[in-house]
């Protein structure tokens, strides 16, 4: 005769790990396995052979790790890559009318925003240096459309012929830079030329402003670091580092003049002097 296994006993679970009824389950306990850190830590890793001497710049951690190998939220990383385009800058099936409509080689190099205020490239430039050493400023915005020497001729040209000399001076006479094209340069000079000119004078001058206020700001004693961050430090001493000589005593008899109350001595009513501890606790 079959016996069928009493309820109680299936349902209490008890015994030498577990292993009363449960068949499917693990006879062993799971055992801790250290966690392996796959190269998180070392200074070879996500680098090509070639970057292994960078000890400076250590990609390592787990967002290295999940974004050189397309995890989580880096899936679709880099979101920017070199080959994407979002303002149309490698090729331009659309041609941009902005000065000429008649002709589509006037609108050859002609900005399309203000490049130089966007990006707040260093320029190390003084204003009053020459005109035509904004040519390779100027030339890595353009260099689709004129080449070196071309750009270098068309600012020669300017600086030699509309009585514009220096940076200083096409960024305080715009007009007058415009007037001398409309009358003596239109044929010889691309607008696109003038416009950019136009930009990268202004934001030379504006930048070489900026650096002489910071400069005057920090003669006066507000000094900051290169990512203008205030810090504090003392002025200049003057004097010898110590003292020459003690203060000497006055020579009067020391009567101290709490203790002898002699002259006129106020005391704050809040202040009691003969009080305990816990009530002189007042505000002065």
């Amino acid at each position: 005769m079959l016996r069928t296994t009493p309820v109680f006993l299936a349902s209490r679970a008890k015994g030498y790990m577990n292993r009363v009824m449960v068949y499917a389950h693990r006879r062993r306990k799971a055992r801790y396995l250290a966690p392996k850190n796959a190269h998180v830590r070392s200074p070879l890793a996500n680098k090509m052979p070639e970057e292994y001497g960078n000890t400076w710049d250590p990609r390592s951690g787990v967002e290295w790790h999940n974004r050189m190998r397309h995890r989580s939220h880096y899936r679709h990383w880099p979101w920017a890559r070199w080959t994407d385009d979002p303002v149309r800058f490698h090729q331009d099936s659309v041609c941009r009318r902005t000065v000429s409509a008649s002709s589509s080689a006037a609108n050859n190099g002609t900005p399309e925003w203000n490049y130089y205020a966007e990006v707040g490239q260093a320029y190390e430039t003084p204003p009053h240096f020459p005109l035509s050493y904004t040519a390779p400023y100027i030339y890595q915005y353009t260099a689709r459309c004129w080449s070196r020497e071309d750009l270098q001729s068309y600012l020669e040209h300017v600086q030699q012929s509309s009585g514009l000399r220096s940076i200083a001076d096409v960024a305080s006479m715009k007009e007058a830079l415009y007037t001398w094209w409309h009358n003596a340069a239109m044929d010889s000079i691309p607008v696109g030329v003038l416009q950019h000119l136009e930009l990268v004078s202004c934001d030379i001058v504006a930048q070489n402003a900026r650096k002489s206020y910071r400069t005057k700001e920090h003669q006066r004693g507000i000094l900051r670091t290169r990512e203008m961050e205030r810090y504090y430090a003392l002025p200049h001493l003057r004097g010898p580092a110590m003292p020459v000589q003690l203060t000497q005593p006055s020579g009067e008899y020391p009567n101290g003049k709490f203790t002898q109350m002699m002259e006129g001595v106020a005391i704050h009513p809040l202040q009691r002097p003969d009080a305990r501890y816990t009530h002189n606790m007042y505000p002065a």
